[in-house]
C-alpha cells in the first residue's frame, strides 16, 4: 500500500509529459497551412537555383507476373523510393513538437520520372498521387507503386534452359545532369516483401547509374525452371524419335511400316509447332537450340519413311529379276562386317564364302541387310544429334 501513492504520481507524470508533447488539430493544421503555403511546385527546392538537387531512389521489386518471350515484355511488380532535401520546408521540431508529416496532394515540388523503356509507351511518373512523408530536415520521401510492363528481348537460344537478363530503366523527364543528380541508395534490387514466381528464379540483380544520362538502370537476371519443359516437351521428343528406329524391327508383311514411321513424323512435327507458338519468332543471337533439334528430328523421321519405302520394294521385288551385282557386294560386306563383329571366325570362315552368298542371296536378304545398315546408321544419328543438343544447352 505504501507505493500504491508513487505508482499513481508516476502516472501523472507520465500523463503530464505526453500531454505537453501532443499537438492539437487545430494547432496541426495552422502549422501545415504556414509551411506549405505559397509554395510554386514547378521550381526546384533549392534555396541557390544552380545547384542540384540530390535524389536517392532504389527499386523494391515485389513480384514478376510474367514474361513474355514472344512480345519481349517483362511485367513487374514493386514500387520506387525516392527521397530529396526540400530546403524550403524545415522547421525546428522542438518548439511545436512536429517531427513530420504526410502529403496526398501535388502542393510541393517533386521530380518527374519516366520508365526508359517501358513497353506501353512513355509513362510520366509526377502524376502518382501516392503519400509523401517530409521530415523536420526536409527531407522528402515519396514511394510511388505500380505494375510496370518493360521491353526485354529475350535470348532463347537455350531454351528451356535459358537465363534472361532484364532492365528497367528510370530516368528524370525535362531535367539535367546541373539540375538532378539521381543517386542509386543500394547497388542492387530491394527484395524485402518479394514474392517467387514459380517460372522464372531471380539469380541477381545490379543497379548502374548512366554515365551520358541521369538515370538508373536496375538489371534483373531471370532463370527459368527448366523441369515443367522437360517432362512435357524434351522427353516425349527423345521418346518419338527412339521408337522410331524400332520402325525396322517390324515384318515387312504386316503392312504397318510406312503408316508407322509417318505417324511418328506426324508426331514430332506437332511438337515442333507447339515449341515454335512459344519462342519469338527471331534468329538473333541465334535459333534455338530445341528448334534445331525438332527440325533435325524431322530430317531424320523423313529419311526414315524414305528408307522404309525403298527397303519395302527390296523385300517385294519377285525372284525373277536377278540381284544386281552391286547389292551382292552390299549385302556380303554387310554380313563380313557384322560376323566380325558378332560371331567367331569360326562361323565366319563356315558359314560365309563368296560363290555360297552369290547362289543365295536374295532380295529378301537385300532387304533385311538394308534394314539393319539404315537402322545402325540412324541410332548413330540420331544418339549424335541429342549429345550436341545436350552439351549445348549445359555447356
Amino acid at each position: 500500500m505504501k507505493y500504491k501513492g508513487c505508482v499513481v504520481k508516476l502516472i501523472l507524470l507520465i500523463s503530464f509529459f505526453e500531454g505537453s508533447n501532443s499537438v492539437s488539430y487545430t494547432d496541426f493544421d495552422a502549422f501545415f497551412k504556414n509551411i506549405t503555403s505559397g509554395k510554386n511546385i514547378n521550381l526546384r527546392p533549392v534555396l541557390d537555383h544552380k545547384s542540384k538537387v540530390d535524389v536517392h531512389m532504389f527499386f523494391h521489386l515485389t513480384y514478376i507476373q510474367e514474361f513474355d518471350e514472344v512480345e519481349g515484355k517483362l511485367s513487374l511488380s514493386g514500387y520506387f523510393n525516392i527521397s530529396w532535401i526540400d530546403q524550403t520546408l524545415t522547421w525546428n521540431s522542438t518548439e511545436n513538437g512536429i517531427e513530420q508529416f504526410t502529403l496526398e496532394e501535388h502542393i510541393i515540388w517533386k521530380p518527374s520520372f519516366i520508365i526508359g523503356n517501358s513497353y506501353d509507351g512513355v509513362t510520366e511518373k509526377n502524376q502518382d498521387h501516392s503519400v509523401m512523408r517530409v521530415q523536420s530536415n526536409g527531407v522528402v520521401t515519396w514511394t510511388p507503386g505500380d505494375n510496370y510492363n518493360i521491353v526485354c528481348n529475350a535470348d532463347v537460344s537455350r531454351y528451356p534452359f535459358d537465363t534472361q537478363s532484364c532492365s528497367l530503366l528510370i530516368l528524370p523527364w525535362g531535367y539535367t545532369f546541373g539540375e538532378i543528380n539521381v543517386i542509386p541508395t543500394y547497388d542492387y534490387v530491394v527484395q524485402w516483401w518479394f514474392t517467387e514466381q514459380h517460372t522464372w528464379e531471380l539469380i541477381e540483380t545490379s543497379v548502374v547509374k548512366g554515365e551520358n544520362l541521369p538515370m538508373l538502370e536496375f538489371s534483373m537476371k531471370l532463370k527459368r525452371y527448366p523441369m515443367f519443359y522437360v517432362l512435357n516437351l524434351i522427353l516425349p521428343i527423345c521418346l518419338m524419335i527412339v521408337i522410331n528406329i524400332f520402325v525396322f524391327l517390324l515384318p515387312p508383311e504386316s503392312g504397318e511400316r510406312v503408316g508407322y514411321a509417318v505417324t511418328v513424323l506426324l508426331a514430332i512435327a506437332v511438337f515442333l509447332t507447339i515449341s515454335s507458338e512459344n519462342l519469338p519468332a527471331t534468329s538473333s543471337p541465334r535459333i534455338s537450340s530445341i528448334s534445331i533439334l525438332l527440325f533435325a528430328d524431322v530430317c531424320i523421321s523423313a529419311f526414315t519413311v524414305l528408307i522404309v519405302i525403298l527397303s519395302l520394294r527390296y523385300y517385294h521385288r519377285k525372284d525373277e529379276y536377278p540381284v544386281t551385282k552391286f547389292m551382292r557386294g552390299f549385302v556380303n560386306i554387310s554380313r563380313k562386317v557384322r560376323c566380325e563383329v558378332c560371331c567367331f571366325r569360326k562361323k565366319n570362315e563356315k558359314y560365309y564364302s563368296e560363290k555360297e552368298n552369290e547362289e543365295q542371296i536374295k532380295w529378301t536378304d537385300v532387304g533385311k541387310e538394308f534394314d539393319i545398315v539404315c537402322g545402325i546408321f540412324i541410332t548413330v544419328v540420331v544418339f549424335i544429334v541429342h549429345a550436341l543438343y545436350i552439351i549445348d544447352v549445359a555447356v
